[in-house]
């Protein structure tokens, strides 16, 4: 189960990057000092150069308060719209 910690706002823009668009190449990553901090919060991964969420992320993405976020493809997404 996720423990709630708080992400910068590059770890969120990360978060919500892979949430949205899946496993993504290391060179188009929104901050690489975001992936880094969800790196070590165990919320993403890495291999062969793509950044992906690990199980921990992906509940870290659907409980996050997303319509409070300003990219609503987080809402429409968890939300099916």
């Amino acid at each position: 189960m996720f423990t709630t910690i708080t992400l910068s706002s590059a770890a969120v823009e990360v978060l919500g990057q892979l949430f949205v668009s899946g496993p993504t190449w290391d060179g188009n990553i929104a901050s690489k000092a975001g992936r880094g901090e969800l790196f070590q919060a165990g919320l993403v991964d890495r291999y062969e150069g793509f950044t992906f969420l690990t199980r921990d992320g992906l509940v870290a993405a659907v409980d996050w308060n997303a319509r409070d976020h300003a990219d609503k493809r987080w809402y429409k997404k968890q939300n099916g719209v």
